[in-house]
């Protein structure tokens, strides 16, 4: 139970987190560069899939998805009180680029395809865990049969 509640607090972290992370990168894929905004959305996938690596399987797994919801669901309202905001800020300065809806959603595709690898970090992280475990195990096993096959001191008693 208490890496459960765990995962949710990571979750609600995450995803409260990648609510307001989203629009504005959002904003720095539209008017700076697209690289460096999938480059920061990325970051914060993979940022997100290792803490959530700690966790076991299962909690782990509710925990990704609930920081993915909360992110898409909470980065929609967000983005309406923060569009608006750059938009005034970009205007008074500079010039500001909007995207056609086609580009947008792309921005929300890729967006959900580097979240999803969120799943994929804590996986490969998890399996390596799991090998580490499995080696140092194999190891500890190894060890105490070359012990055993050197002891002669039952052999000593036999004859």
């Amino acid at each position: 139970m208490e890496n459960l509640n765990r995962s949710m607090k990571l979750s609600l972290e995450f995803g409260l987190s990648g609510a307001v992370l989203l629009p504005v990168i959002y904003e720095v894929y539209a008017n700076i560069s697209t690289s460096i905004g999938l480059f920061l959305v990325a970051a914060f996938a993979c940022f997100a899939g290792v803490k959530f690596s700690a966790l076991k399987f299962r909690e782990a797994f509710v925990g990704i998805t609930c920081t993915i919801a909360y992110s898409g669901i909470l980065g929609w309202v967000c983005y309406l009180f923060i569009h608006p905001r750059v938009v005034d800020m970009l205007l008074k300065r500079s010039v500001y680029f909007s995207l056609d809806i086609r580009q947008q959603l792309y921005f929300l595709l890729y967006c959900f395809i580097i979240l999803a690898c969120i799943y994929l970090i804590w996986l490969v992280r998890f399996g390596l865990h799991k090998a580490m475990e499995k080696f140092k195990s194999n190891s500890e096993k190894t060890g105490s049969y070359i012990e055993n096959a050197f002891d002669d001191g039952k052999d000593d008693e036999n004859l």
